[in-house]
């Protein structure tokens, strides 16, 4: 009796084992799936789940002797019983904690430490799982004279600079429909799906509008501008050529004056709004 209790909890301790791989195994394949891909998997890892406390359970019940015939088998079975039972719930409470720490990890890597902003990192994968034919808007954001600000005031100045416009830029984004990230320096990246042309000069003009101001870091006062441009995808998804005619706009936008957008390659009567007067920085 005392053999075939312990080749019943070897076994169940194996397949406590292996239920618990399996539930990881597939909450590794959720990232980049679609709804209902998330959904199935979901369904297969409750039913692994199921499957596996009932055969624990069953298990479990195989080790109990009958009390008359064996009456002192019986305490050490449900020891058996319940160790096994204990090792599995210990066993998804790490898996619980495992997966959560991945969620962290793959947040920083995605995630710009100084503005909390998406980084160039999370806009690679965003175009990895973005698909083929997407309607998307890009907006490419620079400030304009923060070389300046950062050799004539410091670092510490610039960083503070980015943190307050990364703030005012992140109350644009929208879970699913429009996505900001800081790329490097001071240089933004605003996507937005399935937008109008009018709506994303409507969206840039807003955009401006929170951006170009007086910041006030520290002791130093100083007036800001950005310029901004933009471009729209037409047909299969080209990251490269989409950032690029959206850098060049911003370039044209620059060249219109400070706190402007231009649209790439679209003629419209300086409808490259200038939004604000330039003032002298304090």
């Amino acid at each position: 009796m005392e053999a075939r209790n312990y080749i019943l909890a070897v076994f169940s301790v194996l397949f406590a084992a292996l239920t618990v791989y399996s539930i990881f195994f597939l909450a590794r394949r959720f990232g980049g799936r679609t709804l209902q891909a998330k959904a199935m998997l979901t369904v297969f890892m409750v039913l692994i789940a199921g499957a596996g406390l009932y055969v624990m359970h069953f298990l479990g019940l195989q080790s109990l002797p009958e009390l008359e015939s064996d009456e002192g088998s019986a305490p050490l079975a449900l020891v058996i019983y319940t160790l096994t039972l204990a090792g599995m719930m210990y066993l998804i409470f790490r898996l619980r904690q495992l997966l959560a720490e991945r969620e962290q990890l793959k947040e920083l890597a995605y995630r710009d430490t100084l503005t909390g902003l998406l980084n160039k990192n999370g806009m690679d994968h965003f175009w990895d799982h973005c698909k083929p034919n997407e309607q998307l808007a890009v907006l490419f954001l620079d400030l304009n004279r923060f070389k300046a600000i950062n050799d004539t005031l410091g670092h510490h100045v610039g960083d503070l600079l980015l943190q307050a416009v990364g703030s005012s830029l992140n109350q644009f984004s929208s879970k699913g429909k429009r996505h900001i990230f800081r790329i490097g320096g001071d240089e933004f990246v605003i996507i937005a799906k399935r937008i109008s042309r009018k709506e994303v000069e409507q969206l840039a003009l807003r955009i401006l509008e929170s951006t170009t101001r007086n910041y006030k870091l520290e002791r130093h006062e100083l007036f800001v501008s950005a310029s901004i441009g933009i471009t729209m995808s037409h047909g299969r998804i080209d990251r490269q050529r989409l950032l690029k005619e959206a850098d060049s706009a911003m370039y044209n936008a620059k060249q219109l004056g400070q706190g402007r957008y231009s649209v790439h390659k679209q003629e419209q009567n300086p409808q490259q709004i200038k939004l604000v007067s330039r003032s002298k920085a304090n």
